[in-house]
């Protein structure tokens, strides 16, 4: 049966929100330093597991302790980076719709806001149940209904009395954002049924602060995407003391527990079959 929690994951290996502040701009490191703590909730993963998008491989790198099987991306470049890291033992340049991959080759597939990139929902959920072993499990990240409706410039315009602008800055942000889907709970778990999946547990992540802040953190992050278009990386040099101001900013929401309702959702699912408990 599909629950949702209130893990309040407040006891991890390590301050993921500081650790991905020297690598990224602030909004990424807000979101994906949720979603590590997400993962490193969810337990020992079975080997051997596929990182689904891996692109440049620095989430799996922070993430995950040791590392993973392979990595598929449609990038080139950033599966290039991604084997310079060495997360993975194989990664690949790969469409998520027609994986290089035999039945049931892997116990684990992990993918952190990956699939709302790829127009063909379908064909991902019917590749990933293909490669996964039964009783084999899905874990993954995705936006929610609310992502559009909870960013700050939506929310502003809407206390502004201008609703048809905040949904336009919605849709804009999510174009933006190259989001294909953005679905509720409960579309997700008949998707997933009907692909041959059990929900074990499902939950929300990013509350509506949380998001706001992680929309103003884009704009405040641009130095750092100048950074990343002039020399290739998302840090140029270490700020210290701005890193500290936003670990002081951010470290609410990467520290509250599952919202009643949020921007994101944190899917665990199995493959039906023999395996499954």
């Amino acid at each position: 049966m599909a629950t949702s929690a209130k893990n309040d994951m407040l006891t991890t290996r390590r301050d993921y929100l500081a650790d991905h502040l020297r690598d990224v701009p602030a909004f990424r490191a807000l979101l994906r330093g949720v979603e590590c703590r997400l993962f490193e909730a969810a337990g020992e993963l079975e080997r051997p597991i596929l990182d689904l998008g891996c692109g440049d491989g620095h989430f799996a790198s922070m993430a995950f302790a040791e590392p993973l099987f392979t990595g598929i991306d449609p990038d080139e470049a950033m599966v290039r980076e991604a084997r310079d890291r060495g997360v993975y033992r194989w990664p690949l340049v790969a469409d998520a719709t027609r994986m290089p991959y035999a039945d049931t080759s892997f116990a684990t597939v992990v993918a952190n806001c990956v699939v709302e990139h790829i127009p063909d929902i379908e064909a991902v959920m019917a590749e990933t149940a293909r490669v996964l072993k039964p009783g084999g499990r899905f874990l993954f990240g995705v936006p929610s209904h609310k992502f559009a409706e909870f960013l700050l410039g939506s929310t502003l315009l809407r206390a502004l009395g201008v609703p048809s602008l905040a949904e336009t800055y919605g849709a804009w942000f999510n174009t933006h954002s190259a989001h294909f889907t953005t679905d509720s709970p409960e579309r997700w778990l008949a998707r997933l049924c009907r692909h041959g999946f059990e929900v074990e547990h499902w939950e929300y992540y990013m509350s509506a602060a949380g998001h706001r802040a992680f929309d103003l953190a884009h704009y405040l992050g641009v130095p750092r995407l100048i950074s990343r278009k002039l020399t290739g990386r998302w840090v140029a040099f270490q700020n210290p003391l701005t890193n500290a101001l936003f670990v002081a900013w951010l470290r609410p929401y990467y520290e509250e527990g599952p919202p009643r309702v949020g921007a994101y959702i944190f899917f665990h699912a199995r493959r039906e079959g023999r395996g499954n408990k």
